[in-house]
């Protein structure tokens, strides 16, 4: 048997070790030295960044700045001024509290700490290297705090080898400072990342305001206010409109104690609250502040203070709950001055092209307009007038049978020709103004016309290749976007260009588009430009080929006819000639069934004829 001895790790190899769990990447140190600000009362914080903060990052605060004596107690490990005992953890105030973040940034960079009080005519600073100690000086150096971290992780090559790209880690920082910021908006944040500024909040104490700054002014006109306090629970700040949904939770906040954290019951408690307002892969905009007792949570679960606690996870589940659906039941105001619950949009009832009628002789016949040929109709469920009494549609169409012997009916075939040995079909009408009735000589076609048009512009824009046809925008459109979504769409710009976008960036968060296919409507281009982010994001590692597909699975879906359109008769007959020319006529790009077929031998086993 081996001898084991045990030892005493130095305090800088604890120290790195520590570094393990404090200090993910370039975020992780930006979170820590921003809270810290915070911490000291700082009320303009500003960080600069350089190759994705891994080369050089530095935080800039006005804080209360620290004194020579704790500026060197600062860099030594749990040494904080924010506890002074266990039982302080009970209800901690502060964002900060394990006095492990200086020493373990400083055990794995070049680090340099500058910090000045009030009273003190000079500046404190401390140069480390990898954790040792190389100079204290007194110098010059404004009142609070600014920390420069240099060659992140140079000493520990195998943490450093897991670092993702300059441009994701940049993207981390920006979306850590916005998060933070969200949660402070009473203090000025400045992002600046290789010489550009992409952060700029007023620091006004307006949260609207700070959103704005963060995720476009366009934004805010989408907001529903959340106020709201319950079991001595309080919720505030904003929602967004079921019209405001986004590809993924990353525009979603939650602050518990001016604390950001993540909770998977509260991500639920939202979902259940918006419920079907939502599409299946939509996300709803969030930035909410719930204000409990300290005592009632426990921060003091994870290293990096992500993670919290709750005492009662059900009372808090059922006040965040009721907040949101709350906000969501803004009344409207009425002209007498009364408040009523909106009501949410539906489509329209499709109007009666074909009514049912029946004429003195008490015997069914079809009135039909100039518009359409005879032979198509739609059925809307509206009452009949028959021998001065209303029946039913359904009742109607019971008894058709008995009744079609007295009527006649001509019938209208287009020149529609399928091809692959499929029978001419040719249109009956619309049903709801979502679906094509056609038939052939032997069968009865249900045609779904978005993802039938779906399908024919997949295969048009597929065939094309690099031919797709594109329009020249006399005057550019610009989107405003999260300047770490703009970065993201602006890595894919090749594929984007071969689909005919020609896009450019027209400032921190602008994006301006001066082309586009010429089958997209402009009214659905900011849509396009949302959801092509949510398939980036998705996909992580998308290659051209995969993005490819979906952008013209998307822009073909965009540009489709959309359920609620009406359609004419000569429009119905170039979708389905259309349709009937696709390789795959029978489902849309996403596997949906474009159209259904009902053969006569089915008819006739429904209506248990012989």
């Amino acid at each position: 048997m081996n001898d084991m001895k045990i030892i005493l790790l130095d305090q800088n190899t604890a120290n790195q070790i520590a570094a393990g769990e404090v200090v993910e990447k370039p975020a992780s140190v930006a979170k820590e030295l921003m809270e810290n600000a915070l911490d000291a009362g700082a009320k303009a914080i500003e960080l600069e960044i350089a190759e994705g903060g891994i080369k050089y990052l530095r935080v800039t605060d006005d804080g209360s700045g620290m004194s020579p004596k704790d500026a060197r107690l600062s860099v030594a490990r749990h040494a904080t001024s924010k506890i002074k005992s266990s039982s302080d953890l009970v209800d901690i105030d502060t964002l900060g509290f394990r006095g492990e973040a200086l020493p373990s940034i400083a055990s794995v960079s070049r680090f340099t700490l500058l910090t000045r009080v009030a009273d003190s005519e000079l500046a404190t600073q401390i140069t480390l290297t990898g954790g040792e100690k190389e100079e204290i000086l007194e110098t010059g150096g404004r009142i609070g705090t600014s920390v420069i971290v240099e060659d992140l992780f140079f000493n520990v090559p195998a943490r450093r080898k897991f670092l993702r790209t300059d441009s994701t880690e940049g993207r981390y920082i920006n979306e850590m400072v916005g998060k933070l910021a969200l949660t402070r908006p009473d203090v000025k944040f400045i992002l600046t990342n290789n010489g550009r500024q992409v952060v700029n909040t007023p620091g006004n104490g307006d949260l609207a305001d700070t959103v704005a700054a963060i995720y476009g002014f366009k934004t805010r006109e989408d907001l529903l206010p959340v106020n709201y306090q319950s079991d001595n629970i309080k919720v505030t700040g904003y929602i967004g409109k079921p019209s405001l949904i986004k590809s993924s939770r990353q525009w979603q906040t939650v602050i518990v104690n001016r604390r950001v954290i993540n909770s998977r019951f509260l991500s639920r408690a939202l979902d259940h609250a918006y419920q079907s307002q939502l599409p299946k892969n939509g996300y709803p905009f969030t930035v909410l502040n719930i204000e409990l007792s300290g005592s009632a949570i426990d921060v003091n679960v994870h290293p990096q203070k992500s993670e919290i606690r709750f005492s009662d996870e059900q009372g808090v589940y059922r006040v965040v709950y009721r907040a949101i659906s709350k906000a969501l039941e803004v009344p409207l105001q009425t002209n007498a001055g009364e408040t009523e619950k909106p009501v949410l949009p539906t489509v329209a009832a499709p109007p009666a092209v074909y009514r049912l009628n029946f004429e003195e002789e008490k015997r069914p016949v079809f009135k039909y307009t100039d518009k359409l040929p005879e032979r198509q109709f739609q059925v809307r469920e509206e009452a009949a007038l028959y021998d001065g009494r209303k029946i039913a549609v359904d009742d109607f169409l019971a008894a058709r049978e008995t009744m079609m012997a007295d009527t006649v009916l001509s019938q209208a075939r287009s020149d529609v020709q399928a091809e692959g040995g499929v029978a001419a079909i040719w249109p009956l009408g619309q049903i709801d103004r979502m679906y094509v009735a056609a038939q052939s000589d032997d069968c009865l076609y249900i045609i779904d016309q978005h993802a039938a048009h779906e399908r024919i512009m997949y295969d048009r824009l597929s065939a094309a290749k690099k031919d797709i046809p594109a329009q020249q925008l006399l005057v550019p459109i610009f989107v405003e976007l999260a300047p770490d979504d703009l970065d993201l769409i602006m890595s894919c710009r090749e594929v984007f260009f071969g689909l005919c976008f020609d896009l450019e960036e027209a400032g921190p968060d602008v994006l301006r588009i001066n082309s586009i296919p010429a089958d997209i409507d402009t009214g659905e281009l900011e849509a396009f430009i949302r959801e092509a982010l949510r398939f980036i994001v998705e996909m992580k590692k998308p290659d051209a080929a995969e993005l490819r597909h979906e952008f013209i699975a998307m822009a073909s879906c965009k540009a489709a006819i959309k359920a609620g359109q009406t359609l004419n008769m000569r429009e119905m007959k170039e979708l389905i000639a259309d349709l009937m020319k696709t390789a795959h006529p029978f489902t849309c790009p996403h596997g949906r069934p474009a159209i259904l077929s009902f053969p006569s031998q089915e008819l006739f086993r429904l209506f248990k004829r012989t």
